[in-house]
């Protein structure tokens, strides 16, 4: 079983990955685990021209280890194999193509990320995602 997890390093990632540990167990075979992050482009194409293609890679990649990382320790601490990945740009964008591409048996994500709004059942990139892709979906609240 191959397994997308998205995460952003907010509690409600933590809690998905949380899940995830306790479910492995339930499956004959260790699944293949894909952590997938997304950093938001900073500034605007302009300012961004302004710095170094090598500057840009190292703030994303630091923006990208950042959330990456309560994932990956739960992960690694559980014994679980995983690889993590990165990308830049919208979120949901970012997240439904990715699965287009791997093609995971599921994807499992957060309700709500770092921008989550009090009130709302459901965050605008988990509604997207869940609109815009064909591969299964487990959200955790």
């Amino acid at each position: 079983m191959h397994i997308m997890l998205a995460v952003d390093g907010s509690p409600y990632t933590e809690r998905a990955a949380r899940m995830l540990v306790g479910q492995a167990a339930l499956y004959r075979e260790p699944p293949k685990i894909t952590l997938f992050t997304v950093a938001l482009p900073i500034g605007t194409p302009l300012a961004r021209a302004q710095l170094s293609k090598a500057t840009l890679e190292d703030y994303y990649r630091d923006v990208a280890a950042q959330a990456l990382a309560p994932a990956e320790k739960l992960l690694r601490e559980a014994g679980l194999a995983f690889t993590s990945v990165h990308a830049v740009g919208d979120p949901a964008e970012q997240i439904a193509g990715e699965a287009k591409r791997l093609q995971p048996d599921l994807l499992i994500m957060g309700t709500h990320g770092h921008s989550a709004l009090k009130g709302f059942v459901m965050g605008s990139v988990a509604s997207k995602v869940v609109a815009a892709t064909t591969v299964p979906v487990l959200l955790v609240r």
